[in-house]
């Protein structure tokens, strides 16, 4: 079976300040290479699909090992540049024989499963209906003049509609595809003239994902699934779960709303860098040889370097925190009234209208911007090298504690330096992630609250110069027992004395996972690590 992508580059972009959907550019090129290269790794022969803008940025810029490459799409003329899946529809009509393709922000760390790869029909799970295909469904019936008659029995039914996920889309049955792809342009040409009624981004769902699954429905035609499950189309978080492979997952898809989330970005960069350096700092060269920003500021002003010597020199620097090292930096220039946080401050005021509330609100702002200031100030002794040895070791600190599935109460934990707790009476860090993380049902519900809060303070190589998180009170007790190195097995003990009896006596289960799981989101967010 043929594995393919397709990669079409509109000459009216460019890859290096556009950002394809993506929170920042230097993410679409990271996420092409990661996904090229893990294909490469386990499948060799990948064939690529492209115009020549693409196929120059791909095989001449990123130097990607594609085995076979077709600028077939510059035959391609796009209706509107919206239908960002219609590059992917016309790969799909150019096969002739068995073939699976996969997506640019798809990531391999195994194997398909080869019952799957024999089918006729294959996708990457079932998606239901949600608020996002309904709304867009009714645009349609209400604006469209034209559609496959798949498509309108599925629509006039009374059955919400399903849809097939395209991360992975495939299969044996030629036929199928030649016919689904004919319709599939159909579909757009009958209606092209109704674009300027709708939004055209996300009709590309319904020509590629809605059409495939009714088309097969209608022919009774099996489909193959990768996860059997069905999700939501905002259901799939957990897919951007870098610290869970491969032990955990072999597959991720940094779908839709991941793409925008800036902590999964930078895992799945994290990840180049470990598995690919020369690909990743490629990357990265290209941007400051260029005055291109990026989101990490250690690259503003050093050297990069891809050797092993020097890349094991910045890990030792996290590891015995150099005193050279530690000395080499400049002090950090960074200014709240300009961060972020006062930003979001100054649209949070305008939106509260009872003055008592507004004061309060105020008042603990300047308190909690003077203690943030302070834990600043003090970052200044904490070197650009220690923070990136840091961040590269940090890449495999859950594997090692939670990846060899047995003996995790016996791992040593310590708490990690500069990380610094400010209480509240506002959830500033709750506040400051409901902008700053994308997706997340907890952050993106969460209210304005007068009570009680922690916020842990953690150093960062960005402008900001540090991340927020809002903890609870058994992660500060986590991290006060943090300051010398301890056992996760005398974690455990010693919060027992926090617990009821009953709870110790007839919920331990439930005791423990709750421990361990605020263990586990101390070290994603780097506030601790094992020793």
């Amino acid at each position: 079976m043929n594995i393919i992508q397709t990669f079409y580059l509109d000459n009216t972009k460019d890859p290096f300040k556009d950002s394809f959907g993506w929170i920042k550019p230097e993410y679409h090129l990271m996420s092409w290479t990661l996904s090229c290269m893990q294909l490469h790794k386990f499948y060799g022969n990948i064939v690529l699909y492209a115009n020549s803008e693409g196929a120059k940025l791909l095989i001449d810029t990123l130097q990607l090992p594609y085995t076979e490459v077709h600028t077939s799409h510059n035959n391609l003329k796009l209706i509107d540049q919206r239908l960002w899946a219609l590059p992917k529809l016309f790969t799909y009509s150019l096969q002739e024989k068995p073939f699976l393709h996969i997506d640019g922000d798809v990531f391999l760390f195994d194997k398909f499963d080869e019952n799957l790869l024999q089918s006729l029909l294959i996708g990457q799970n079932i998606e239901v209906a949600t608020d996002y295909y309904t709304s867009t469904q009714k645009q349609l019936m209400e604006n469209f003049t034209y559609f496959p008659t798949c498509v309108r029995n599925d629509f006039d039914s009374e059955i919400p509609i399903n849809a097939v996920n395209a991360g992975i889309l495939g299969g044996s049955d030629i036929k199928f595809f030649k016919q689904y792809t004919r319709e599939a342009f159909k579909y757009i040409q009958k209606n092209k003239r109704s674009f300027k009624n709708i939004e055209v981004d996300k009709f590309n769902v319904f020509f590629e994902q809605h059409l495939f699954y009714s088309l097969a429905k209608e022919q009774q035609k099996e489909i193959k699934f990768l996860f059997d499950d069905t999700f939501e189309d905002r259901g799939y978080l957990y897919l951007g779960n870098f610290h869970e492979v491969p032990f955990e997952r072999t597959y991720l898809h940094l779908l839709g709303h991941i793409k925008r989330d800036e902590y999964s970005c930078r895992q799945m960069a994290a990840f180049l860098r470990e598995l690919y350096p020369e690909y990743y700092y490629r990357i990265i060269t290209f941007f400051r040889k260029n005055n291109l920003s990026l989101y990490t500021n250690f690259y503003h002003d050093k050297a990069i370097e891809t050797t092993t010597e020097y890349q094991t020199l910045i890990k030792n620097s996290f590891e015995s925190f150099n005193k050279k090292l530690s000395e080499s930096t400049t002090p950090k220039q960074i200014i709240i009234k300009d961060s972020l946080i006062h930003s979001l401050f100054k649209v949070i005021c305008s939106s509260l209208k009872d003055e008592m509330e507004l004061m309060k609100f105020s008042n603990d702002f300047d308190l909690f911007s003077e203690e943030l200031n302070i834990v600043i100030k003090a970052y200044v002794l904490l070197s650009d090298y220690y923070l990136y040895g840091r961040d590269m070791l940090a890449i495999n600190w859950y594997k090692q504690v939670f990846g060899n599935g047995k003996d995790v109460e016996n791992n040593l934990l310590s708490r990690t330096k500069g990380v610094q707790i400010i209480e509240s009476s506002y959830n500033w860090a709750g506040l400051f992630n409901k902008n700053y993380r994308i997706g997340v049902t907890y952050y993106e519900e969460l209210q304005i609250l007068q009570g009680e809060y922690l916020n842990l303070i953690i150093p960062e190589l960005t402008d900001m110069g540090y991340v927020m998180i809002d903890i609870e009170d058994i992660d500060r007790t986590i991290l006060e027992m943090l300051n010398e190195p301890t056992t996760i097995k005398e974690i455990l003990k010693t919060m027992e004395q926090y617990m009821d009896d009953e709870v110790i006596q007839f919920h331990y289960n439930e005791f423990q996972k709750l421990i361990l799981e605020s263990i586990k989101q101390l070290i994603l967010c780097k506030a601790i690590y094992p020793i």
